[in-house]
């Protein structure tokens, strides 16, 4: 299963899949089997992560939202399906009939890949966001025209953010 893990402002995509007693994880393309060991019902476990024993604390909370605690660090996360994942990634259109390409997470926009008035494709990287020193590419869901650039290299954005418009 592919899941869409957030853990503060950053996005990793990660896919699990049974494997013997385990499982096969994938997170942002490395590989590694994990084996799960229950400690207290529903809020402890132990994990030996490609023969390294890590002891980890969950703590739920409303909605999607988890608080783990690994190695006495505390890391506030979300974790949604696919669907949940494709649902929340829908952008609004703006008064005038243009996509608004929205930041899915905090952080500085570190290259501007369009200027107004370029082509656009679906799928083709508009951007590049910065977040926790990880690199995220922002891509266009739909063909068209870039309309207006928000943003410029540099810039600090918040998660709902006008990064750009496509019309």
């Amino acid at each position: 299963m592919k899941y869409h893990v957030l853990i503060g402002e950053a996005h990793l995509e990660v896919s699990v899949e049974r494997d013997g007693g385990g499982y096969r994880v994938e997170i942002e393309g490395e590989t590694m089997h994990i084996d799960v060991g229950t400690l207290s019902e529903g809020n402890a476990y132990t994990m030996l992560v490609n023969d390294r024993s890590v002891d980890v604390g969950v703590e739920e909370r409303p909605g999607d939202a988890l608080e783990l605690m690994v190695a006495g660090r505390r890391y506030s996360t979300e974790v949604l399906g696919e669907r949940e994942w494709l649902a929340r990634s829908i952008q609004p259109e703006s008064e005038d009939g243009d996509r608004m390409v929205l930041a899915n997470m905090s952080g500085i926009v570190r290259q501007v890949l369009v200027a107004e008035g370029d082509a656009v494709q679906r799928g083709q990287t508009l951007l590049i966001l910065e977040a926790m020193k990880m690199e995220n590419e922002v891509k266009a869901e739909a063909d068209g025209t870039a309309a207006r650039i928000a943003v410029e290299a540099g810039d600090t954005v918040s998660i709902g953010d006008l990064l750009l418009e496509i019309s």
